[in-house]
């Protein structure tokens, strides 16, 4: 009864993994990011395949060609480490490499291919291979997928969320779903390896190992079942901020909330280029007293469409996006002839400040200086400086 429960188990596991993995690694709109979260499903949905032949053998004879599936297992360390550094690193410089993370499946899945073909044969090289690859959990390999794990966790631990810009409730959701994917990936491969370790019989194939895998995988399946858009592209904005001499930094506040993706992608992109069209032309966050409501009557965006674009699109309120405006307003115009002989109050007021302390906290905010420190290491001639100190 046990034997058939758990046949039943690794077969569900299969149709589950195999239609998540094939949603993933072909929708691009959504999923592009995770391409390797989509490998690492598929892996584990092969080796279920595997796993099933291994319990269900008991009852009926299936062909010996279900051993080639154990081979991917060897993709799952590489492809979950790969997800985790794709979502959270934008340092493309060793990407190019990323193929040399399959060459240990390659490896094994050619000798697994040989070892079935030459099973029709009587040749002793094939025994002699056969024995060598029987059980793919060796010291050697689960000692390696560990590391995969422990790098892994290492750059969960050195994620920065100042560093990054975008929708911070949508990237904190997606940040916590990672921490719990890695405690799973890390109980996975660190089970195996001490059960490995402490196992007698080495060489024996035990379900036990598989059953982990398989449970690993309806845990992710699951997770991407009934909270799908952790995993989408539209919010995940995890890009550096590149502009080397003003680096945004949005103040973490308590009541941030969800916004809801009511657009659709044409729309998002459409109003996107409607509002930096009116703010460039117009310079409307230049007026002192510029509200929501002026802007929504400018493009033609409700307002409640205004707050929710600006919000997910920039990681930022209504206020402080037009702050941010007038702050690079104020930078393109700190060397221009005709702000020469302004004072820091002058080219505050002249950005729409209505205030200087309404312009230090701005600058503080989001630049990290007071407008007396960015002055310096902005304008040509600092030596004009020592009359305009601005607190």
């Amino acid at each position: 009864m046990i034997d058939i429960l758990l046949s039943l188990f690794f077969f569900i596991a299969i149709i589950a993994g195999l239609a998540t993995a094939i949603m993933v690694l072909f929708s691009k709109k959504n999923y592009s990011k995770s391409f390797f979260l989509g490998m690492f499903l598929l892996s584990l949905a092969v080796v279920s395949i595997y796993n099933f032949y291994l319990s269900a053998n008991i009852f009926k004879e299936f062909p010996d060609l279900f051993i080639i599936t154990k081979s991917f297992i060897f993709l799952a360390a590489p492809c979950s480490f790969l997800y985790v550094r794709n979502i959270l690193s934008s340092n493309k410089s060793f990407r190019k490499y990323d193929w040399m993370h399959f060459i240990p499946f390659a490896i094994y899945f050619a000798l697994t291919l040989f070892v079935y073909v030459g099973s029709f044969t009587n040749l002793k090289i094939v025994d002699f291979i056969a024995a060598k690859i029987k059980n793919p959990f060796s010291i050697l390999t689960l000692t390696i997928w560990l590391f995969y794990v422990f790098f892994q966790t290492m750059l969960i631990l050195n994620y920065d969320l100042k560093k990054f810009k975008g929708n911070q409730f949508h990237r904190t959701k997606v940040i916590n779903w990672i921490r719990v994917y890695n405690l799973m990936i890390l109980f996975l491969f660190s089970a195996l390896f001490v059960h490995h370790f402490l196992s007698r019989k080495v060489g024996a194939i035990d379900l036990s190992c598989y059953f982990l895998i398989s449970s690993v995988l309806f845990f992710t399946v699951g997770w991407l079942y009934f909270r799908p858009q952790i995993f989408h592209d539209e919010e995940e904005t995890f890009d550096f901020v590149v502009d080397n001499t003003m680096a945004v930094k949005t103040k973490e506040t308590k009541n941030t909330l969800p916004i809801t993706n009511e657009l659709t992608i044409e729309k998002r992109e459409e109003y996107l280029l409607k509002l930096e069209h009116v703010l460039v032309t117009k310079n409307l966050f230049l007026k002192k007293d510029f509200v929501i409501r002026d802007l929504a009557d400018e493009t033609g965006i409700s307002v409640h469409h205004l707050s929710n674009l600006i919000n997910s699109e920039f990681g930022l309120h209504f206020q402080d996006y037009v702050n941010l405006k007038r702050i690079e307003y104020f930078k393109d115009k700190i060397n221009d002839p005709e702000w020469k002989d302004l004072s820091l109050e002058g080219m505050a007021w002249g950005s729409g400040f209505k205030s200087r302390t309404t312009c230090f906290r701005a600058f503080i905010k989001h630049t990290g200086k007071s407008p007396s420190e960015y002055f310096k290491t902005i304008r040509i001639n600092p030596d004009r400086t020592g009359s305009y100190y601005f607190k």
